[in-house]
């Protein structure tokens, strides 16, 4: 079938819209969160035949750290280049590709086509995406493979039986790779299940159910046979502070409490800081969202809804997939902010617009007004995410922070003057790989000096990085332990505004004195 002229145009429309927004805020540097570094090494492990490993650690071995599903995706790119600048322009496509399919979604549903353009380009043109689209990130390949599962269950025949349905087994593919991607992707499996038990299709429902408990098991099975523990994210389930482990646990009253104070921060300050029009807002728990942001908090939800409804049957689907996301957000114990509701922005977006496109319709309808409402109105409400992005461009343009630049030079020192197999500990081990090549590992978060030392001594470490990137583990567990045991550690390189030390861990000496201390 030809595809409309207008609509051939309009494609050509959204990739320019993209380009021009993600070239405008392209980071080439590494982002300094870490994350972006694990899933690099995870990537390149798989793409050097090591398995899904982890080959910075002081003795590669296999991990679990994060699902398998984005270094997967990342490591036929491994192959051919180690260029970071490649695997963020994949990222950028998969964003390209995600808003290509929710418009394609649109027009399936039978939505003019000047509204698909504008609703897709409501999913590139938040700076919160745009900012995790150049990005070594999981959210961006989230967001094409859960736009592409819910795209292919339009593509299902009414007149085949799904098991004979390419579509079905395609939607299913995408389904088990979005839980592989991110754990919260169970949030999709439980939305297409949803959907299908709305529409009364109990086999597809409980065919969804059996080919995603098959699609996992690969998974569990591995990580079971290798002795590994459970995923790190139900271990917070429990935890008061993931950084503070002495903090303790929560009982189950504490859990369901903290769960309704998070969801309670994604509505009323997450969700209208995420979608049109950007509200700005303080996510410190000490400030209450308020009145104002409660209400339009609340006026973006029924608009959203009101969105999906016009998606016909596929709105439980939509529906489904925003409400157990912040469902499964709400449990865990991590700050979050609107971190994690990344990959799910662009639908809220395109809800959004979709909303207020049929409630003006609607509005326009009962004033029996003869005018017909043009979406291209709705693209004016665009224009509120200008700003924050001239931010975006701006903060990415800027070079590391002193602090991170003095640790990174660290980090050339090593690769300069010491081994490959050289085990350093610091705080942000990931990053420091990526400069260093060496091994890196942790410190203990002990308030207890010989438990640091130990798991210096346990590890292999032969160097320790002083660093003041400004994470209080390091002035609440490291310095002290470093302080108490002076005679240990030895400057081997120094470098001023902010200090940051390179020491050398004496380990015979260390072994000694732990032996004479210990009872």
């Amino acid at each position: 079938m030809k595809m409309p002229k207008n609509r051939a145009i309009y494609i050509g429309v959204l990739a320019l819209v993209w380009a021009c927004a993600y070239f405008y805020i392209f980071n080439a540097k590494i982002d300094i969160n870490g994350d972006n570094c694990r899933y690099y090494t995870f990537a390149s492990a798989l793409a050097s035949g090591q398995g899904y490993a982890d080959i910075s650690a002081p003795t590669t071995h296999p991990t679990n750290a994060f699902p398998p599903g984005y270094p997967l995706l990342m490591t036929p790119l491994r192959f051919f280049t180690d260029s970071v600048v490649a695997q963020k322009v994949l990222n950028g496509l998969f964003l390209l590709g995600g808003a290509l399919l929710l418009f394609f979604f649109m027009i399936r549903r039978k939505m003019p086509d000047s509204l698909a353009l504008v609703g897709a380009c409501a999913a590139i043109l938040s700076d919160r995406v745009l900012h995790f689209s150049t990005m070594m990130m999981s959210e961006m390949s989230c967001f094409f493979v859960s736009a592409a599962a819910i795209f292919l269950l339009t593509q299902m025949k009414k007149e085949k039986p799904f098991y004979k349905d390419w579509a079905f087994y395609a939607m299913l593919v995408m389904v088990v790779l979005c839980y592989h991607i991110r754990t919260q992707g169970v949030a999709l499996f439980a939305a297409v299940v949803l959907f299908f038990l709305c529409a009364k299709k109990w086999k597809e429902a409980l065919a969804t159910v059996a080919g995603f408990i098959v699609g996992c098991l690969p998974w569990i099975w591995r990580n079971k046979a290798l002795g590994m523990e459970q995923s790190r994210y139900f271990e917070s389930i429990a935890q008061v502070n993931p950084w503070r482990p002495e903090d303790g646990s929560l009982d189950l009253s504490g859990i369901i409490e903290r769960f309704f104070d998070t969801l309670g921060m994604l509505v009323s300050k997450a969700l209208p800081n995420s979608v049109i029009p950007y509200f700005q807002v303080n996510y410190a728990p000490e400030v209450p969202a308020g009145f104002g942001l409660w209400l339009a908090a609340l006026i973006l939800v029924a608009l959203i809804i009101r969105g999906f409804w016009a998606f016909g049957k596929y709105r439980w689907v939509l529906i489904g997939y925003t409400v157990f996301t912040f469902g499964l957000i709400s449990i865990f114990s991590t700050p979050s902010e609107n971190r994690y509701i990344t990959a799910l922005i662009p639908f809220l977006n395109m809800g959004l617009l979709v909303g207020l496109y049929e409630v003006v319709v609607w509005a326009m309808r009962r004033l029996n007004m003869k005018q017909k409402f043009s979406p291209w109105i709705l693209a004016l409400l665009l224009l509120t995410s200008v700003s924050n992005i001239k931010a975006l461009h701006t903060m990415n343009k800027m070079p590391f922070p002193p602090a991170y630049q003095n640790f990174f030079q660290i980090g050339a020192v090593l690769k300069q003057h010491v081994s490959p197999e050289t085990v350093v500990a610091s705080r942000k081990g990931e990053l420091l790989y990526m400069f260093s090549g060496t091994r890196v590992t942790g410190y203990a978060f002990s308030l207890d000096d010989r438990a640091v030392i130990q798991k210096m001594l346990d590890d292999g470490v032969e160097y320790v990085i002083l660093d003041q990137l400004g994470y209080s583990s390091t002035v609440r567990y490291l310095y002290p332990a470093i302080q108490k045991n002076d005679d240990l550690f030895f400057v081997a390189s120094y470098i001023p505004n902010p200090d940051t030390y390179l020491l050398k861990f004496d380990r015979e000496a260390a072994r000694k004195k732990l032996s004479q201390t210990n009872p």
